[in-house]
């Protein structure tokens, strides 16, 4: 196993911790795959003006544009963990240590 290969498994056994899980899944290492992608891509870059994650800003869903739009005051950490969670997008599972994390404050 490579060096790349290990770190993506250490993160996807962290990952599925979060969500309690009793084993790795295929999405837990789909996403650790993903946070390396980012890391590796932010430490080849040079200056932080060069990075950029986002270069035009994608259409929203309905779902999130009312969350933007909709309500008083300032869009919170919470308010976005709560759309993502009924979400069916089967990622849930992530969030619920953040959700609770969040609420217990």
């Amino acid at each position: 196993m490579t060096a790349d290969a290990r770190d993506i498994m250490v993160t996807a056994q962290e990952v599925a911790r979060l969500r309690d899980a009793v084993q790795l899944e295929v999405r837990d290492v789909a996403l650790a795959a993903l946070f390396h992608h980012f890391l590796r891509a932010s430490a080849e870059v040079v200056g932080p003006a060069d990075l950029s994650f986002s270069p035009e800003q994608l259409p929203m869903a309905d779902e999130v544009r009312e969350i933007m739009t909709a309500g008083e005051g300032a869009l919170r950490n919470l308010d976005l963990v709560e759309l993502a969670r009924r979400d069916e997008s089967g990622l849930s599972d992530y969030l619920a240590p953040v959700w609770r994390a969040m609420t217990d404050r």
